[in-house]
């Protein structure tokens, strides 16, 4: 009888140590999602079995907040033009992904974001003339399509976030970019659309509060100077930050970060004061640390990834020029740790992934020993769990 509890007590023991933070990334090339262990050190450790398939050309990947599913955003290819989300269960105690049933939904044509309600009731996804939102279910976590599945947006969605009260969500649409697919020859292009003469904005939708549903109308539109690459909202909730490249040949010009206040009651988006933050050389994406203090943003062009200090006050950016590391080649997505200690980057041009620890005094990024891991080349949108 005592070696029978012995036994299980152990075996308790070992579940919990097992247990996350988990790390997914989205190989694009591959077709796969790749998953990690985050060791207490915070470097991450490759699960067994390495990789689970997915569906054509992974972009977007999200977590819920429970840390029990995930989801991933298949773009397609050319040949597979029917886009779809994948679903996953997560096994609490390896963290491996498990196919839910069904494995896939329909999803957004063309964008590269996916996002989860604060509550973990509903998803939404980004897309071309489109966003498409789901219900998630409370026992399952499987996406159901809402009725209507989809609320119409004005062009190419590429960055999506809803407010922390799960109030409001804001799409930042692409002027003069293409709806992104993988070719036959597994090579990332731009297919041009209607998009190309559209202006970059952001629209701003409410979500009803009981049944996840966006209106069906955008309550605002929000210029913005050039296309929104990737949205990240403070924990507070007054403040909205996108990267933004520059003018540069493909996007590789000195950009910026726009930043706004989040009107508290209506919701809409105002500039702030400056309306921009100076970046690096084609900003892609940006996360918040989750005290608020700091912002980290990645810059393709010249493999960086910056800090920048938030003002508690105003909410607005200030670049810390001593708190700047370089990543792998093309940095595309990051995700920063629930306790934001440290904070991963996927490269789109090379098997490697960056891995940086946080101080979590002043907020500055240093890279880990060893500073990468190996990943699928193609390696895109990047999840942790809570």
């Amino acid at each position: 009888m005592i070696a029978g509890v012995l036994v299980a007590v152990r075996s308790a023991a070992a579940e919990r140590a097992a247990r996350g933070p988990f790390v997914y990334v989205a190989d694009s090339k591959r077709d796969e999602i790749s998953q990690f262990k985050v060791e207490s050190s915070g470097a991450l450790r490759p699960l067994k079995p390495v990789k689970v398939p997915s569906g054509a050309f992974p972009y977007g990947i999200a977590v819920n907040p429970q840390g029990t599913s995930v989801y991933a955003q298949d773009v397609g290819a050319t040949g597979h033009p029917a886009n779809k989300v994948s679903q996953y269960t997560i096994d609490r105690s390896t963290g491996r992904l498990r196919p839910k049933s069904p494995a896939t939904v329909p999803g957004g044509r063309g964008g590269q974001s996916i996002v989860v309600s604060p509550n973990g009731k509903s998803a939404y996804v980004d897309g071309h003339d489109k966003v498409w939102q789901y219900t998630i279910d409370p026992s399952t976590g499987a996406l159901r399509p809402m009725s209507p599945a989809t609320v119409a947006s004005g062009g190419n969605g590429t960055a999506i976030a809803v407010t922390p009260n799960g109030n409001y969500l804001y799409v930042g649409l692409c002027g003069g970019c293409g709806v992104r697919k993988r070719s036959s020859s597994r090579a990332n292009s731009i297919a041009s659309g209607s998009t190309s003469t559209m202006k970059s904005t952001i629209w701003e939708y409410r979500i009803n509060r009981k049944t996840g549903a966006l209106g069906s109308k955008p309550f605002g539109i929000v210029a913005i100077g050039s296309g929104p690459q990737w949205m990240a909202i403070a924990p507070n909730g007054r403040s909205a930050y996108l990267a933004a490249p520059g003018a540069g040949s493909g996007g590789s010009g000195a950009g910026a970060v726009w930043q706004y206040n989040i009107d508290p009651i209506t919701g809409q988006l105002t500039p702030k004061s400056p309306a921009t933050a100076a970046a690096g050389f084609g900003p892609h994406n940006i996360v918040i640390a989750p005290n608020g203090k700091n912002a980290y943003v990645t810059t393709v062009a010249d493999s960086k990834l910056a800090q920048y200090r938030i003002n508690q006050a105003t909410g607005t950016l200030s670049r810390e020029a001593v708190s700047a590391a370089t990543t792998v080649l093309n940095p595309e997505a990051m995700a920063i740790a629930a306790d934001g200690k440290n904070v991963y980057v996927t490269s789109e041009g090379l098997s490697k992934l960056s891995q940086f620890t946080i101080n979590p005094t002043t907020g500055k990024i240093k890279p880990m020993t060893p500073a990468t891991v190996k990943t699928a080349s193609g390696a895109l949108g990047v999840a942790v769990t809570p």
